[in-house]
């Protein structure tokens, strides 16, 4: 009953959906398995009436409920510099940051002068845990998992550093124009790898060649507009037997095909054999289709165009669709704030996406604003709808769990080998295009019957959570900084120095009070808090680091923990 009185419905919902998880696979021109029905148009519950979203200093835990949103966890100190500033004040001030690349920042490998997937890997959570511009690498992120690539690709596993250099895209444009984005990702030599379309050639019967498909069905689908029309509340439209409207036909798709083909390598020849993954990919026009080509609403390309000219026509054509505000805003949302955002929050924030306050459709600066200074995510969680929250990605758990306990290694490095087995994921490391979950999972259960989704729990096998339990268990408990005998250069360690004064000094309801801010913006569950005082008790054989360590590990692997509201 704890939930219903605190209208923590959807944490309730979400812990049972933990203990019922399956996993789902997929290739990278296979459409995604779902086990959710054909989606319908639900009305939202009535509202509960709430009070204005506050413009006024960040408290503690609206800091911290903010930080958790916009970054990859919050510390005390980033709290602390939250509560100088309105919620606009600091996304504003986070706005404004330069860039932190990836590029440059990528550790080789010890004792060699290369990179390798594991050092990109490292790279990543470096730039996570230290750098200042939180919010723009949470977009990145974000964009990440809805524009994908991976290295388990035949080509690409070998290719760390086009990795990367393709993650500097989504970094560099996570607050710049979405149509941007999209012209540089079509021409990105690793997407065009990845999904097939690099050397794509014009169709040729006598030589039995037809156009590659696979990008043309992608950008379409998971990229921009998805498979059925859309309202601009991210409701499907229904036709006048109630079934759901697709928003392009297989011969778009053969259409768009024939649009990305004559692209290749940077290179004076079309040589597809040698690839050069830094460069974006050049027009060849001797091998682009230039026949005529009927794309989304019917709009016709005239024949004759360049590769360019048909390139440029046809991302505008996608990026006029009527989807793409709705498709693109639902995905950012989850991804940073809820999993079953309102109706109206996905239109609120689609109408920005289509129109910036100033004419300019695609502004993913005043996009990322709009989400995170909307009233549903800034109300108190008491006021929230009873949908509200998302489970917790693993990875983001780790970055929330470093980023707060300052944690380091002796020699400042890091061995990310064990990240992907341990988490289910890590960056541009998914199975297929569809990324570690897909937006619309549900499982089987309570939470599919009520037609709410949960994408992480797609990844969330019972074999994982054992190993996130597990990791965990090592990485608090066994990884007490100044305690640990021997420690491995490249091991996380984790300074316990403040809680540990906190319990000396002030007892245990001190230091929840400040595991309540960090991981749970200051609303740590009554009764998970009568079961960690109850274990405090029996600790004291433990010295005072040890015991909020202990702590720390019971609220991470708690089902409680496993929910962001």
């Amino acid at each position: 009953m704890r939930y219903m009185q605190k209208g923590f419905v959807m944490r309730g919902l979400l812990l049972a959906a933990v203990l019922m998880l399956t996993a789902c696979g997929g290739t990278d021109t296979a459409e995604p398995v779902s086990t959710t029905k054909p989606p319908i148009e639900i009305p939202d519950p009535p509202k509960k009436p709430v009070p204005p979203v506050s413009t006024n200093i960040l408290t503690p835990n609206q800091a911290a409920r903010l930080l958790q949103q916009a970054t990859f966890g919050p510390a005390l100190a980033d709290i602390e510099h939250a509560t100088t500033l309105t919620a606009e004040q600091w996304l504003d001030e986070q706005l404004a940051m330069p860039a932190t690349l990836h590029t440059p920042n990528a550790p080789d490998v010890v004792g060699k002068s290369h990179v390798s997937q594991y050092t990109r890997v490292e790279g990543w959570l470096n730039i996570a845990l230290r750098k200042p511009d939180q919010l723009r690498q949470r977009m990145a992120f974000a964009l990440s998992e809805i524009i994908v690539v991976s290295r388990y690709h035949p080509n690409l596993e070998t290719q760390p550093l086009a990795l990367i250099n393709y993650y500097d895209i989504l970094v560099e444009h996570a607050f710049g124009n979405y149509r941007d984005l999209l012209e540089n990702v079509a021409k990105s030599p690793v997407m065009g790898v990845y999904l097939s379309h690099m050397g794509n050639e014009k169709p040729d019967p006598e030589r039995n060649i037809r156009s590659d498909e696979n990008f043309a069905r992608e950008i379409l689908q998971l990229f921009s507009i998805g498979l059925v029309d859309l309202h601009d509340n991210g409701t499907p439209m229904l036709d006048q037997s109630g079934q759901t409207i697709p928003s392009y036909e297989q011969n778009t798709i053969e259409a768009f095909a024939r649009v990305f083909t004559g692209w290749s390598s940077d290179s004076p020849y079309w040589n597809v054999s040698k690839k050069d993954y830094f460069k974006p990919m050049l027009a060849f026009d001797k091998h682009h289709d230039t026949a005529e080509k009927r794309l989304l609403n019917n709009q016709v390309l005239p024949a004759n165009q360049t590769a360019q000219q048909d390139l440029t026509d046809a991302l505008d054509n996608i990026f006029a669709h009527k989807n793409i505000g709705p498709f693109i805003s639902k995905q950012l949302i989850q991804r940073l704030v809820t999993s079953n955002p309102s109706t109206d929050y996905v239109a609120r924030v689609s109408q920005v996406f289509n129109d910036n306050g100033e004419g300019v459709k695609g502004d993913l600066a005043a996009v990322a604003k709009a989400i995170l200074l909307d009233e549903e995510a800034r109300q108190e969680p008491k006021y929230q709808q009873q949908s509200f929250g998302k489970l917790r990605e693993p990875l983001l758990k780790t970055t929330h769990l470093w980023r707060a306990l300052d944690a380091n290694s002796t020699s400042g490095r890091f061995n990310a080998y064990t990240i992907e087995s341990t988490h289910g994921q890590a960056p541009q490391q998914a199975d297929s295009v569809f990324n570690f979950f897909r937006p619309d999972y549900t499982p089987n259960g309570q939470l599919q019957e009520l037609g709410l989704s949960a994408p992480e729990a797609q990844i969330l096998t019972d074999d994982l959570l054992i190993e996130m339990q597990n990791f965990f268990h090592s990485a608090i408990n066994l990884s007490i900084k100044g305690q640990v005998t021997k420690a491995n250069e490249y091991a996380m360690l984790l300074d316990f120095s403040v809680p540990a004064k906190l319990l000396t000094d002030q007892g245990t309801i001190a230091l929840l009070d400040r595991y309540s801010l960090l991981f749970f913006a200051g609303e740590m569950p009554i009764a998970l808090r009568e079961v960690l005082s109850s274990v405090d008790e029996r600790l004291h054989e433990l010295n005072a680091e040890q015991r909020a360590a202990a702590l720390l590990y019971l609220v991470f692997i708690s089902p409680d923990y496993a929910v962001q509201l």
